[in-house]
């Protein structure tokens, strides 16, 4: 599995991922306007929710989870996952 790679090119620059769920979560971040954060805080974005998916024990429906984490960016970056992921259930 290391020799696969997901590459996304975004305003000419590359961004290289290991997963094509941070491909996905990259552009959810996009389209919920992430970048307005700076491309530092959309890739700690992309790190975060992909961390929270593969932390939880549930079938977790990884476009709400992504698209909830971006609406909430301010308040959930501070927070644990777990936290991020008991909020998210009680709100889906």
């Amino acid at each position: 599995m290391n020799d696969i790679k997901f590459k996304v090119i975004y305003k000419n620059k590359e961004y290289d991922f290991e997963y094509g769920s941070e491909v996905f979560i990259f552009h959810t971040g996009i389209y919920r306007d992430m970048q307005k954060y700076g491309i530092k805080e959309l890739l700690k974005y992309v790190s975060f929710v992909h961390t929270c998916y593969l932390k939880d024990s549930n079938r977790t429906p990884l476009g709400d989870l992504a698209d909830y984490i971006a609406n909430n960016w301010k308040q959930v970056k501070k927070q644990d996952y777990y936290t991020v992921l008991d909020n998210f259930y009680i709100q889906y």
